[in-house]
């Protein structure tokens, strides 16, 4: 059954993916993944939703799941019908950070990366990750600073170093890439 709590706690929930649309007739619904593979969704015994533009959280525990092709299809208690799934579309859906799986050395989630501070190996200050879009081909980081949004990719060759407890995130010196949008 779900429970109502309170707004969004980003310092212990992450965002994991997003519900799509129901799926079949007794309450499963359909979960894209925003990074990692569909099988870290076995892990997560608990999940939180929430509809984007509000702060109302539901917190719900995961009955079942099964990992198809590049999503994930979640059974949730108390979710039983397919009326009631589908007033879950939409949703975010956020997990205790503890419950994410252990990464190698040199990997990083997404949300390590939002707030930290972008400069150049030359030394330039570009502003902080205010985002990072995922596309089909690579993801982009989208960084505000000095009145600019500048959009790097998110590749190992543009990404230098990587000092999350620095708060700072180098990125290579790639000629025009900062004045694209000149």
């Amino acid at each position: 059954m779900a429970t109502r709590q309170a707004a969004l706690d980003s310092a212990t929930l992450v965002r994991v993916g997003r519900v799509g649309k129901a799926h079949g007739i007794k309450g499963e619904v359909k979960v894209r993944p925003d990074f990692g593979p569909p099988e870290d969704f076995l892990r997560y015994r608990e999940v939180s939703l929430f509809k984007p533009g509000t702060d109302d959280r539901q917190d719900y525990n995961v009955s079942r799941c099964r990992p198809l092709a590049k999503i994930v299809v979640l059974q949730l208690d108390g979710i039983d019908d397919r009326t009631m799934a589908e007033t879950l579309s939409g949703s975010e859906v956020w997990v205790d950070k503890k419950t994410l799986p252990d990464l190698a050395v040199g990997d990083f989630y997404w949300h390590d990366l939002v707030g930290l501070e972008v400069v150049t190996e030359s030394g330039r200050k570009l502003g902080r990750v205010d985002a990072i879009l995922a596309t089909g081909g690579h993801d982009i980081l989208v960084v505000l600073g000095g009145g600019r949004e500048y959009l790097i990719p998110l590749r190992k060759e543009f990404l230098v170093n990587t000092d999350t407890a620095a708060g700072v995130l180098t990125v290579a010196d790639v000629p025009g890439l900062f004045e694209i949008n000149d």
